[in-house]
């Protein structure tokens, strides 16, 4: 069998997700460590896996019915840190944060800790919505 191009590692720890995170800026870790928080205390049992590649975390993977990349998948940019919902057409957005045109998918982007705070809520109603899909 061929090792894996983008090894996982199954329930990271903060250290271990900064150490995956080292060539984002400060900001952006934080940013990072901030909205997986937010997802893992939305969703206290979520499986969250990390690719030790490149940053991204996944949530619910074999997890609410999901396989794949599971229900949402969390990723640090430049200047933004990304939660893409894999089935967001299916999701109710009143307030419009999610971002995208794509088939299913759609994605928060949130810019700093203020910005997070303003889409918290939205962002953990998408998040128990998504849990419930499937």
């Amino acid at each position: 069998m061929r090792p894996a191009k983008h090894p996982h590692l199954e329930s990271p720890t903060d250290a271990q997700l900064l150490e995956v995170l080292a060539d984002r800026s400060e900001a952006m870790r934080d940013l990072y460590l901030q909205l997986h928080h937010l997802v893992l205390g939305t969703l206290p049992d979520v499986n969250a896996s990390v690719d030790l590649v490149d940053g991204m975390t996944g949530y619910g993977v074999r997890q609410y019915g999901y396989g794949g990349w599971g229900m949402a998948a969390l990723s640090a940019h430049a200047k933004w840190v990304r939660l893409v919902f894999m089935r967001a057409t299916e999701l109710d957005d009143p307030t419009g944060v999610l971002e995208g045109s794509g088939k299913s998918l759609r994605h928060v982007k949130v810019r700093s800790a203020e910005e997070l705070a303003e889409r918290a809520a939205a962002i953990r109603s998408l998040l128990v919505q998504a849990s419930r899909l499937g």
